[in-house]
């Protein structure tokens, strides 16, 4: 199984969804995950994809503005769900309150969890139809820390730790931000195919499109069982980073040749189709262009070292030897071939790969 992204280790929360006063119980406060959409694409996909991700109901999720607060007895174990989710600028794990009253005792309890002397801090607020602004929010919210602990200080432009408001009416919600999100957009409902060898170049192409809103279908030609064991991996990752609905490898086989299959899978499906390549001569791509009008090359324009940060945030190890080149001559159209399909589910790269099988039976497992 491959090893998933590393994440942050935070204190248990539960003890503090249970502190009383020493006069009179205090109402049980509600724990909130709080995901700040990144403001691209539609903020409905990004509900979408963020319940499904959480294989949870409509009625857990409710909205301020650009926020989505999503209930839940365990935020960090929701934040880590959603880290990678496209669409998602920040992560902050927190509570509901309600009124002036809640957000202090809200921000007090958040102050002395993760605030300590010489930190920094900002207050970032959001309101909406409420009888504070979001600016007597941040005031309020300023005196409440400094005098709490002491030696910590207001930061507004690079602080240790940011606390994020959004108040609806009486009703809001405060949290500590615990990470960033990787942008992008939301995955919407357009489906694009990627070309991907197992390379460098294709596979980060394939999780850009994804940051970029579409569904993936990931289509490999299958050659060698190295290149097809790391489109495993990619698919693995992706399935772990966005609604794994919106996600499909289909694996070519037979015909003549390696480009044969592609040429022909490109002429037999509509749609735009991506792949990521870098020619090695300039007439390649007028030649890829007037050959297949629905291939698209956009990662000819970025530079290599960008392209290499890409594929290790991946986190999937070596890529594989060779993967990425293509040529104009050796893509036949007229060559047939066969192709499997593998998709819609969360899945570790052993589980895809033994869902491939080639007709014989046998699969590319060593």
């Amino acid at each position: 199984m491959m090893a998933r992204p590393g994440f942050p280790r935070f204190k248990t929360w539960l003890p503090l969804f249970r502190l009383k006063t020493s006069s009179e119980p205090r109402p049980l406060l509600k724990p909130v995950a709080i995901i700040g959409w990144s403001g691209s694409g539609s903020f409905e996909d990004l509900e979408r994809t963020a319940l499904r991700k959480l294989a949870a109901s409509k009625g857990h999720a409710s909205r301020v503005n650009g926020t989505l607060l999503v209930a839940a007895d365990d935020p960090v174990a929701v934040a880590r769900s959603l880290s990678f989710l496209p669409g998602v600028a920040w992560i902050a794990v927190g509570f509901r309150f309600k009124g002036n009253d809640g957000y202090m005792k809200s921000l007090g309890l958040l102050g002395k969890r993760y605030l300590s002397k010489g930190k920094t801090f900002r207050i970032t607020a959001q309101s909406v139809r409420s009888s504070q602004s979001a600016g007597d929010m941040v005031l309020a919210g300023n005196s409440e820390l400094l005098s709490l602990v002491a030696g910590a200080k207001v930061d507004e432009r690079k602080p240790h730790l940011r606390f994020r408001v959004c108040v609806e009416g009486e009703d809001g919600a405060c949290g500590a931000e615990i990470r960033g999100g990787p942008g992008g957009t939301p995955t919407g409902g357009d489906w694009v195919s990627c070309l991907v060898s197992g390379g460098e170049n294709s596979s980060s192409l394939a999780w850009m499109a994804a940051l970029a809103g579409f569904s993936i279908r990931l289509v490999h030609s299958w050659t060698d069982d190295a290149a097809i064991i790391q489109v495993a991996k990619l698919y693995s990752e992706l399935s772990f980073r966005m609604d794994a609905r919106c996600l499909e490898l289909v694996v070519l086989e037979g015909g003549r040749s390696l480009f044969g299959r592609i040429g022909r899978w490109l002429h037999d499906h509509d749609g735009q189709a991506f792949a990521g390549l870098r020619p090695n001569r300039p007439d390649v791509l007028a030649r890829l262009a007037a050959k297949f009008p629905n291939l698209a090359l956009p990662l000819i324009l970025l530079q290599e070292d960008y392209i290499s940060a890409i594929y290790r945030s991946l986190g999937l190890g070596r890529a594989a030897e060779g993967g990425g080149g293509m040529t104009v001559r050796a893509m036949e159209a007229g060559t047939p071939y066969s192709e499997s399909r593998f998709g819609g589910v969360q899945a570790d790269s052993n589980a895809v790969i033994d869902a491939i099988r080639r007709p014989d039976g046998s699969s590319p497992r060593p």
